[in-house]
């Protein structure tokens, strides 16, 4: 008997799908247009709705949305784009367009919030999102007809296979796959998909609460580094110098690495040492200031202000 399911008068047309494709094609073109298929200014990425993360912290919250929606690469788009044509179609053909919606919203929010909070970036790319679906229908299709999928467990092996090279390329040759949530969309795809057996109420309850919790780290992360860059800038702005410069040192604690960090630790540095200097300068204890000129410029050499306060000297 032939399956009706996947005749051609039940076939669907994923309208949903069909418009995230073009949507990140449209962006994918103006990006690379506007840069001139170049290296990307991030100035570039604010434009398009991926702030960086400070922003995002600083109150562009939709970053954690519509950052998704942004590739640079021909690869990373044709990959996601293949991605989204086989598991979201899948998926809205046979749950509709509204259900999709959900998916994609939570899809999108919780694992890029992950990321955020464990690696302080919030990355870009439909990635995440693809594998939730893959793990949504996976788990789906223990229990379900409809989502019966050929090869399924081919298809898992494929999904963390990839997912293992993208993990050893981030650590061996350059950190820029998002794997983290890639991992926490797999999960995240398994778990809603498992507790569509349950009652609305237990899974609407289980998913706002995960909703609630990664919403919330966007105004409480002291363990991220970029959060602690955030507070830091906060803490200058509201004239706290002493405060911003603690928040910076608990951020290069955290990370050594953070150029933000580093950046605005050594302006406020240097705004410390430059007063001290010229106080000394002006009562006339010409070897105490220049020991604090001398500091400036291990900092920065060619301090215009320092060198021509240095020529003063007796």
């Amino acid at each position: 008997m032939k399956n009706k399911l996947f005749s051609r008068s039940n076939y669907k047309t994923p309208w949903f799908v069909c418009s995230i494709s073009i949507i990140i094609i449209t962006q994918f073109i103006l990006i690379n247009y506007k840069d001139h298929f170049k290296s990307i200014n991030p100035e570039t990425f604010t434009l398009f709705s991926a702030p960086d993360t400070i922003d995002i912290y600083d109150g562009q919250y939709w970053g954690v949305f519509t950052n998704n929606f942004i590739h640079i690469y021909w690869s990373q788009l044709l990959i996601n784009l293949a991605g989204i044509w086989f598991f979201g179609a899948f998926i809205e053909r046979r749950e509709g367009f509204l259900k999709l919606v959900g998916l994609i919203i939570l899809a999108t929010v919780i694992p890029t919030l992950g990321q955020l909070a464990i690696t302080s970036d919030a990355g870009i790319g439909l990635s995440d999102v693809n594998y939730t679906l893959f793990g949504y229908i996976l788990m789906k299709s223990n229990y379900s007809n409809e989502f019966k999928l050929k090869g399924r467990y081919f298809f898992l092996m494929f999904m963390v296979g990839l997912l293992a090279y993208l993990n050893y390329y981030n650590l061996t040759i350059e950190d820029v796959y998002k794997t983290e949530s890639m991992t926490i969309g797999l999960f995240l795809g398994l778990l809603t998909g498992y507790l569509n057996k349950f009652s609305p109420y237990i899974k609407y309850s289980v998913i706002y609460s995960l909703f609630l919790i990664s919403i919330s780290t966007l105004f409480y992360a002291p363990w991220s580094s970029e959060w602690q860059v955030y507070k830091g800038i906060n803490e200058y702005l509201s004239k706290k110098p002493n405060k911003a410069i603690y928040y910076y040192k608990k951020a290069l604690r955290l990370d050594k690495n953070n150029e933000q960090a580093k950046e605005n630790l050594d302006l406020l540095t240097v705004d410390k040492l430059k007063s001290k200097a010229y106080k000394y300068h002006m009562l006339k204890k010409y070897k105490t200031a220049k020991k604090i000129y001398l500091q400036i410029l291990e900092i920065y050499p060619s301090d215009e202000w320092t060198i021509e306060n240095m020529k003063e000297l007796p």
